[in-house]
């Protein structure tokens, strides 16, 4: 079966640009992973993974012309995942302002020291299906890397295992990386800064979305 390796090499330069870019994912897993270990960060990825799945079910459904999503309508479902992401980032710097000033570790009272791996994985799995990036570049750009091969189903599998893949295998770095002894130690500034993060990027997000909306 003939592969359009140029396009192919496309996507996957687009993907791992587009994943390794902070957002919301991967200030999610680095406040996890820096505040909790390791093991809640390649849980919270695991979450985000599962999102991408359905993120790309939906792809397909475009594709295929089974759904359709106007650019108002689009513009909407985005402003929706901003505010969700935004109540995540508030949450987190309450929990973190809360913590830093009973002397007590930050994020209790949002989700436990020592979370059940379910808990994890659902909060990573929002996130990851509210992420205004995913969503955008799932609906409007994905549909253009289908032609990697003639069969559709091939080209299908193909781009999801090729993005599920590169994004565990980035998330799983910056959780190592937030794991680090040296930054292990100032957990509770990645948690703060991860929480400003993801309240930057849904504030900007929500504007773009509210003007694209209206305009």
């Amino acid at each position: 079966m003939p592969i359009n390796y140029a396009l192919l090499v496309t996507y996957l330069a687009s993907i791992v640009l587009l994943i390794a870019t902070p957002g919301p994912v991967v200030a999610l897993v680095l406040g996890n992973a820096a505040r909790r270990g390791f093991r809640q960060g390649l849980v919270t990825a695991m979450g985000t993974n599962f999102a991408s799945l359905v993120l790309i079910g939906l792809a397909a459904l475009i594709v295929s012309g089974i759904v359709f999503i106007n650019a108002r309508l689009l513009a909407g479902v985005s402003a929706l995942g901003c505010i969700f992401v935004a109540w995540v980032a508030i949450r987190t710097l309450h929990g973190e302002f809360k913590g830093h000033r009973a002397g007590t570790k930050p994020l209790d009272d949002v989700i436990p020291v020592q979370p059940r791996r379910a808990s994890t994985v659902v909060h990573g799995f929002l996130v990851g299906i509210s992420n205004p990036k995913d969503i955008l570049f799932f609906v409007a750009f994905f549909p253009q890397f289908i032609g990697i091969t003639p069969s559709f189903p091939a080209s299908l599998v193909i781009l999801a295992i090729s993005w599920i893949s590169f994004d565990f295998l980035i998330l799983t770095g910056y959780a190592a990386v937030a794991n680090s002894p040296p930054l292990k130690r100032n957990g509770r500034w990645i948690a703060t800064l991860s929480g400003l993060l993801l309240l930057a990027i849904a504030s900007v997000g929500l504007f773009c979305a509210i003007r694209e909306g209206f305009s």
